[in-house]
């Protein structure tokens, strides 16, 4: 029975693919207030973004999402659910980076991007 159970574990595993690439714990909390982090994050928070030439609008639409999660913890479906974004699209952007970031580079280079993004948030929240 245990053998069937690791068997069917191990198949499983295989067909979702690796964990996320960014488990976001909530590290921003003091921070960050997640009531001023946008569905759409703007231009002058999203320009570390422009540098990686990848899926732009699925990128920002993540960075979003993984903002939340650094300032509120959880999973991305409560991220997205708490920024409006519908369940669909964000699969579909799940989906769309989880496909870039196999590139070489491109996983740290988004998670390098993910944190100037939320520097640059916490300065402009720290001066309004």
């Amino acid at each position: 029975m245990n053998t069937a159970i690791d068997e069917s574990t191990q198949v499983r595993h295989g067909i979702v693919g690796p964990p996320a690439l960014f488990p976001q714990p909530p590290s921003h909390q003091c921070l960050l207030d997640p009531k001023n982090i946008p569905q759409l994050l703007p231009d002058a928070w999203a320009w570390p973004l422009d540098e990686l030439n990848g899926p732009a609008i699925q990128l920002r639409r993540d960075a979003a999402i993984r903002l939340v999660q650094m300032t509120r913890g959880g999973s991305r479906a409560a991220a997205a659910r708490y920024l409006g974004i519908a369940l669909g699209a964000l699969q579909s952007a799940t989906v769309t980076i989880r496909a870039w970031q196999k590139m070489p580079g491109n996983a740290d280079a988004s998670q390098d991007a993910l944190q100037r993004i939320a520097e640059i948030a916490a300065a402009t929240e720290a001066s309004s």
